[in-house]
């Protein structure tokens, strides 16, 4: 009989500290949480106003276009003439680029130009060719050389 009365003051004893325990877990779970506000940086009212990024967008779809269409793309044509070379006592030299595209044909033009080499071209088939006027067939190597960079091939052979 006492083992009952033990069993029973035991099972109370745990009865209410379960009881406490559940008390406090909901009194904790009911707790309010504080509220943080975000930092707000200070505003510089100085600063210009910027355009809203779209108006130009609507500006420019909303233009008219052009009343008049160009009848064909413009075209630069440079020629050696017959006067040019014989008047100066450089080399002609005809230089086969192969078959480029229009920016491998830029980068050509623009590694003449910045050399200042005078030059003409025409085509072939699919193959370009160069007419080279200079006085010194390795500057003019050294300044082939240079078209490699692009991933252009060429053939040098003296006119």
């Amino acid at each position: 009989m006492q083992v009952r009365v033990l069993m029973t003051i035991l099972a109370c004893f745990i009865l209410i500290t379960l009881l406490v325990l559940i008390r406090k877990y909901i009194d904790a779970i009911n707790v309010a949480l504080p509220i943080f506000k975000p930092y707000e940086l200070a505003v510089d009212n100085n600063q210009p106003e910027f355009a809203n990024v779209s108006d130009w967008v609507n500006k420019l779809s909303n233009k008219s276009s052009s009343p008049f269409i160009y009848p064909a793309p413009v075209l630069q044509v440079k020629l050696l003439l017959e006067d040019d070379i014989l008047e100066s006592d450089e080399e002609v030299f005809r230089v086969s680029v192969g078959a480029i595209d229009d920016y491998q044909f830029f980068c050509v033009n623009q590694v003449f130009s910045s050399h200042k080499i005078k030059y003409s071209y025409y085509k072939v088939g699919d193959n370009i060719w160069l007419v080279v006027l200079t006085k010194d067939e390795n500057y003019l190597r050294s300044v082939l050389d240079k078209l490699k960079y692009y991933e252009i091939n060429y053939i040098l052979a003296k006119a």
